[in-house]
């Protein structure tokens, strides 16, 4: 039985020793064939990595966004499989392994990802978040998403999971028209997944896959100039996806 493949895109930018952290973690996967690439988004120092096969780096002069760095990374990519890895996670060993499981397992699911540790399932994924929940999240009122089914299972379908940790079949990823290129930072996440599910893929969260990430900060500040950056960014996404979104069903 072959090993399935798995390529790891983290976007970096002024990361410091978190990112060794999250490369290493990749690396260090058991189960699965990794090859890890890092998008160098314009960080100053600008990143270094190993000098070994399994690492690309690629180096952008400025800072192009989550999005469209993510999307340069992914471009660069041949695995049936791809992992968008925030700089600032860290996998368990079997991490990729217990996520691609459910890939391989299911041939309807194109999108998996995990709880992360010490959270509740609804921090990192659920129901796609309209205007109130965004607001509320916004202001510092609420720190999660609404659930779509119990969690006394292995893994149920939802409408998203957050791109810290994001694990896709690369045919759906292409089918969907991969990540939108247009939103520098912002719900990028949530809209690929919707996208995914718009073309006949199921997008689940797995229990026990595991991964450490920091949760949310309480406050994102939205009178700044970045904040108002990406409040415009998710007025878009709120009118693109409009329509009633249901989770279906449960696993």
């Amino acid at each position: 039985m072959s090993i399935p493949r798995v390529d790891v895109v983290i976007l970096a930018w002024n990361d410091g020793d978190l990112l060794d952290t999250a490369l290493t973690s990749a690396l260090a996967s058991e189960g699965v064939d990794v090859e890890v690439v890092v998008v160098d988004n314009g960080s100053e120092p600008p990143v270094v990595v190993p000098d070994r096969g399994d690492i690309r780096l690629l180096r952008q002069e400025v800072n192009l966004g989550v999005a469209p760095g993510r999307a340069t990374g992914v471009a660069e990519t041949t695995a049936p499989y791809v992992c968008l890895l925030d700089s600032d996670a860290r996998l368990h060993p079997g991490s990729l392994a217990s996520l691609v499981g459910v890939l391989e397992s299911c041939s309807d699911v194109a999108l998996v990802g995990p709880v992360f540790d010490d959270q509740r399932p609804e921090e990192s994924g659920g129901r796609a978040p309209g205007l109130v929940v965004k607001l509320a999240r916004g202001l510092g009122l609420r720190d999660d998403y609404v659930a779509t089914a119990s969690h006394d299972r292995a893994w149920w379908e939802v409408d998203f999971v957050i791109g810290a940790c994001q694990v896709f079949r690369r045919t759906a990823h292409d089918a969907a028209g991969g990540l939108d290129t247009t939103i520098f930072y912002g719900p990028e996440d949530v809209d690929f997944c919707l996208r995914v599910k718009d073309g006949g893929g199921r997008v689940v969260q797995v229990r026990d896959a595991g991964c450490v990430h920091p949760a949310r900060r309480r406050n994102r500040r939205l009178l700044t100039r970045r904040g108002l950056a990406h409040g415009w960014q998710v007025t878009r996404h709120l009118w693109r996806h409009r329509r009633p979104v249901v989770a279906a069903g449960r696993r």
